[in-house]
């Protein structure tokens, strides 16, 4: 998921990239996430009638 390389004043491990393969599966994660909240809020709001 990330790229490291070693630093040449050190021999650290320096970050250097991430991989964008991943990135269509966080974004339908999300909007999946979205979805089905506002469908679990419209059913609970349809089940509760507010009285004055």
């Amino acid at each position: 998921m990330f790229r490291y390389s070693k630093s040449i004043y050190g021999g650290q491990e320096q970050l250097i990239g991430a991989s964008w393969d991943l990135i269509p599966w966080f974004a339908a994660a999300g909007v999946a996430f979205v979805v089905i909240h506002l469908i679990a809020a419209a059913m609970s709001r349809s089940g509760k009638r507010v009285r004055h």
